[in-house]
């Protein structure tokens, strides 16, 4: 009859483990991982007001072709510019450090609801008179 492989003429069993679809999986786990980490990385740790509005300003994904930078402002007064925390004074001190050679089209300034206005006011004033004019506030839809 033909066929079989064994002495018995069975099929002969196979005690290996198959890595193709391990590694299958691992690769798309990697992609997975590589495509969610620059936006987990650009996330500051503040609570955002909620508004009514449908109008939201969208911050664009790391991979957008324009240039921005979030400035988040926490409740307890300190002021995160990428993954870095300072003091309010402090922020004064290092920001143009953080803009210099780059042509920022938008600063998205994310304050966490109980932030006094009058930070986000000081905030807000100080990058106009830096030159930035193209300012959006960043805010949750309800």
């Amino acid at each position: 009859m033909g066929g079989g492989s064994g002495p018995s003429g069975g099929r002969k069993i196979v005690s290996e483990i198959n890595l193709t679809p391990l590694i299958d999986t691992l690769l798309v786990l990697l992609i997975v991982f590589m495509v969610t980490a620059p936006a987990i990385s650009r996330t500051v740790g503040v609570r955002l007001p909620k508004a009514k509005s449908s109008t939201a300003p969208r911050v664009p994904s790391p991979s957008a072709e324009i240039d921005f930078l979030t400035v988040g402002l926490k409740p307890d007064g300190g002021v995160v510019v990428g993954t870095q925390e300072y003091s309010l004074d402090e922020f004064f001190e290092q920001f143009p450090g953080h803009v210099k050679d780059r042509e920022l089209e938008k600063i998205f300034l994310q304050a966490d609801r109980t932030v006094q206005y009058a930070q986000l006011v000081k905030v807000m004033v100080y990058l106009r008179d830096q030159g930035h004019e193209n300012i959006g506030l960043v805010f949750e839809e309800k």
